[in-house]
Parts: structure tokens; C-alpha cells; sequence
């Protein structure tokens, strides 16, 4: 497994199609500074990536890194057709064999002086794994090559729009659920705590949701994001709270509840903490004084 930090979204570089005779094989490179993702549609490709082997077949994908050393161990045995697509993270990625998941405060996206700031997230891979729906898979393949013939205007685009398309194909659910159990749990709670972030929430309500233990949420919410639940929804709560504190007059105490805190001076001081100003302070920076009109 490995993970991509996001935003923005990985981008595609370049990308093709390769048919390879028997006796055939990949290049041996080392380094290149880019993804490598390979998806196979027939025959199959013998590849090595540093000390690691794989044999890709027909409906499997192969995702190479771009600080390895990734070679062929044998040439094709058949004539093998296959897809190629060089791509960057921008942000960062990691692999998750070897690193925890996601975000802690370094992994955090800059703040650009917004009051509305972009919140980090994962994309979570397989590195090597049989493509769940290959039919889909090769279908968007050949759509991002057939792309390149299209108007300038509109390819480039479109391009991107399609890769997105792959990516979330390999990113199946079901198959990071059976890879990746905590980051599972996690991320079921991080969807309950966005859609409930206005109502009260509590360890037990979280639990009973979830049908988990509230231990055992919160290990893998500190294990896949590097917060705990309450943490969470608290970033969740003081996100809108800024919404509302530059799109409405509303006073401190309204916003607060609004916001999904039963107490206003608990709010100020979550928000202080985070922030590093108070709410009114905050609110200060962007809604000046409406000028009189002179008649």
C-alpha cells in the first residue's frame, strides 16, 4: 500500500501503450522521479523493484516508486499488451508498509491567509493488487491515450479528469478495507464525524455508530490521521465557525452552537487554539465597517 497526500491531485505526466513480443522486457531504470503505473490487459510482465518481485498478469496493475530501482527479472514468455502511466504527487507520499498512515502537523497543507483553508487527505493504493473491475480499468486506459487527439483546448483537461478515474478504480474500498483495516475504521469514523459534526458527539454515540469499541476508533483515528475523534470533529466545528463568522453577523454564542459546541467559552478557547486568535479577532480580519450611503 502507499499513500499520496493530497491536495493538490496527483498528476499525470505522460502516458501510453506498449505491446511486447516474447523475449521482450521492461527497461531497467533507477530513480526516475516519477510514478510508474503499469496495468496489464494481456500476457504478462516479469518486474522487480529493488530486492521485491512481481509477476504481472492480465487485470493487474503494478505501481512503481520513484526513488527505486525497478528492472524486468525474466522477459515476457507471451505476447503481452500492457498500459503505462507516468504521474506526480506534489505533496508527498508515503509507503505504508514501512511508515504510519497520513497526516500529523508536518503533513498539514500550508495556510495561505484564507479564512477558508484546504484540509490534507490521503490517497490510499494498492501498490500491486488485481484490478477489481479490469472491464472499467482498461476502458479508462485507453480513454486517457485517445485523449492525446483531442482539441489542445479541451485534452489536457480531460486527461487529468480521466487519471483522477483510474487512481479511484484502484483505490477500491472493499480492497483497502481487507489491506488496511485500521485506516477502514478510521476513515468510516472520520465520515460519521463530518456528516454529525452540528450534534452531540461522545465516545459511546461514536461506538454505537460504528459498532467498535471507542478505544479501538480511537487507536485507529490516531494511527491513520494522527488525531483523536474528538480532535476531528473539533477541527470539523471550528472550519465552519469561520464560515459563519465571515458570512453572517451572527453573535459568538449563536455561531458556536451552530457550529456543534455546547459551550461558547469552550469554543473560544478551541478556537484560540487553533487559530491563534479568538473569534471576534478572527472575524475582525475580514468584515469591516459597511460605508453610510451618502444621498
Amino acid at each position: 500500500m502507499l499513500q499520496l497526500f493530497a491536495p493538490p491531485l496527483p498528476t499525470l505526466l505522460a502516458a501510453g501503450r506498449n505491446t511486447f513480443d516474447i523475449g521482450q522486457s521492461h527497461l531497467n531504470r533507477n530513480n526516475i522521479g516519477v510514478f510508474d503505473l503499469l496495468v496489464v490487459t494481456k500476457g504478462q510482465l516479469f518486474m522487480g523493484e529493488d530486492y521485491r518481485k512481481y509477476k504481472v498478469g492480465r487485470g493487474n496493475a503494478l505501481i512503481l516508486y520513484p526513488d527505486r530501482h525497478h528492472y524486468s527479472i525474466s522477459p515476457c514468455d507471451e505476447v503481452t499488451d500492457f498500459f503505462w502511466f507516468h504521474f506526480v504527487s506534489s505533496k508527498g507520499w508515503q509507503d505504508l508498509t514501512i511508515s504510519k498512515p497520513f497526516p500529523n502537523e508536518e503533513r498539514a497543507a500550508e495556510d495561505c491567509g484564507n479564512f477558508l483553508s484546504e484540509s490534507p487527505f490521503g490517497i490510499t493504493l494498492p501498490k500491486y493488487c488485481k484490478v477489481s473491475n479490469p472491464e472499467a480499468a482498461e476502458l479508462l486506459c485507453s480513454k486517457i491515450i485517445s485523449s492525446e487527439n483531442e482539441s489542445i483546448y479541451s485534452r489536457e483537461w480531460q486527461r487529468q479528469i480521466l487519471f483522477q478515474q483510474l487512481l479511484q478504480e484502484l483505490s477500491n474500498h472493499m480492497h483497502l478495507a481487507n489491506s488496511l483495516p485500521a485506516f477502514a475504521v478510521a476513515e468510516k469514523a472520520a465520515v460519521y464525524l463530518r456528516k454529525n459534526y452540528a450534534k452531540k458527539v461522545t465516545y459511546e454515540s461514536l461506538g454505537r455508530a460504528l459498532k467498535f469499541h471507542p478505544n479501538h476508533i480511537a487507536r485507529c483515528m490516531i494511527q491513520s490521521f494522527g488525531c483523536t475523534p474528538i480532535e476531528y470533529v473539533n477541527k470539523i466545528r471550528i472550519d465552519q465557525a469561520k464560515i459563519l463568522l465571515v458570512s453572517t453577523d451572527w453573535n459568538i454564542d449563536r455561531i458556536s452552537e451552530s457550529s456543534g459546541f455546547t459551550q461558547s467559552a469552550y469554543f473560544s478557547r478551541i478556537f484560540k487554539r487553533l487559530e491563534h486568535l479568538t473569534p471576534n479577532q478572527f472575524r475582525k480580519q475580514y468584515v469591516g465597517k459597511v460605508p453610510m450611503n451618502k444621498s
